[in-house]
């Protein structure tokens, strides 16, 4: 890939765009295998890793606003606050459109950026949520709600010029921090929610769920779990007393994990448990649309109900699937897997720091097969998958 952006030293987001991809992947290859090599069980051998496109791969975009409200400039959180990013090719087809049309409202409403060092003005990003249909929701985070009647006058033009706008929300987020977004979303136009077609289901994102950024390569990642809980689920036979093997899916976003699951073992409870509430309604949303009675989501805490619900009538399950945040499981949960006889685990990593210290602290359950994951191309983040058996 290359990128004008790049060359010119105006954006260096993609810290390993020099290297050539086949060098990127070794890299991240072997560093991952490293980090994971003291849990393996013996003769475990490393799948290829997946991988998607190096360009028009992220479905989302976050821009920060700079310039003027006669001539705002979008650019990246942190990068050169003059240099205009809206054509980055990371962006799919129709992303940098959608930016050009936001500028344009910025412009129409007389929206001021928002400066920084002064803390004066009212818009400070634009989110762009890409499906792969080519449809697009779009998030103005604000500073108050000073300039939202001037948005809603000139919101009109905006979804004329732009009919793949499925929804449009403002965002706001009234503190001097570097956070991306406040919590508070307000619903301007269209939909509540963009389909997103990942793997084998269609998701369901609102404006402040978690989404992967990489929908290929997330779907792919979907589909090697439920590989490995299908081979996991033959192997035991009639786990359950049914006869059907009861599946958690814990820190389960948007459901992509356990809709997978649920479609590749028919038979199988599969229990999906996550903090947002708001995901937990795209969950929903996304097994009614896939016709998949088989799969339930609930609003918890992972920790709190998977201790709680092991300890009920009907005990641990026969399987559990894990996709934490980055700070990892924590030992609490940890601990639990550690003694709860749950004999096969799935784990999605997005921090491969955490993993490990999560695997030293589960030591009866051993690495029996992993795969490097290429969510972030052209960087040093890594992500990885691995499936774990107790000894």
């Amino acid at each position: 890939m290359r990128c004008p952006h790049f060359d010119s030293g105006a954006c260096r987001s993609c810290t390993l765009l020099e290297l050539p991809r086949p060098r990127q992947l070794a890299a991240g290859r072997d560093r991952v295998e490293q980090l994971v090599a003291p849990f393996l069980a013996p003769g475990t051998q490393w799948d290829r890793p997946i991988v998607g496109p190096e360009t028009g791969f992220r479905a989302r975009g976050k821009m920060a606003v700079g310039g003027t409200a006669q001539a705002p400039v979008l650019t990246l959180p942190g990068q050169s606050a003059g240099t205009d990013l809206c054509d980055c090719p990371l962006y799919p087809p129709g992303v940098e459109a959608v930016l050009d049309g936001a500028k344009a409202l910025i412009r129409r409403a007389q929206v001021p950026p928002y400066d920084v060092a002064r803390r004066r003005g009212e818009i400070k990003n634009i989110l762009v949520t890409a499906s792969p249909d080519g449809e697009h929701l779009l998030r103005l985070v604000l500073r108050s709600e000073k300039s939202l009647e001037r948005i809603r006058e000139h919101l009109p033009a905006l979804l004329a010029a732009h009919p793949s706008l499925v929804a449009v929300t403002a965002n706001l987020h009234p503190e001097h921090t570097t956070a991306v977004e406040g919590t508070q979303e307000i619903h301007l136009a269209g939909a509540a929610s963009i389909a997103i077609r990942t793997g084998d289901v269609t998701l369901f994102s609102r404006p402040q769920s978690f989404l992967q950024t990489n929908t290929e390569v997330a779907g792919k990642l979907y589909r090697q779990a439920a590989s490995w809980v299908h081979e996991i689920a033959a192997e035991q036979g009639g786990a359950g007393s049914s006869g059907a093997p009861r599946i958690w899916d814990l820190y389960c976003g948007l459901g992509g994990f356990a809709l997978h699951v649920a479609r590749a073992v028919p038979r199988a409870r599969v229990i999906g448990v996550e903090v947002s509430a708001e995901a937990i309604e795209g969950a929903r949303e996304a097994a009614t649309a896939a016709g998949i009675d088989s799969a339930s989501f609930l609003a918890a805490d992972a920790t709190e109900w998977a201790i709680a619900e092991a300890d009920g009538p009907d005990g641990p399950p026969d399987l559990v699937v894990v996709n934490p945040p980055r700070r990892g499981l924590g030992g609490e949960l940890a601990g639990w897997l550690e003694r709860s006889g749950v004999t096969d685990v799935v784990y999605s990593s997005c921090n491969p720091a955490t993993l490990t210290a999560d695997l030293a602290a589960v030591p009866s359950l051993r690495v029996v097969a992993g795969r490097y994951v290429d969510m972030f191309p052209h960087t040093a983040h890594a992500e990885v998958i691995v499936r774990l058996r107790r000894t």
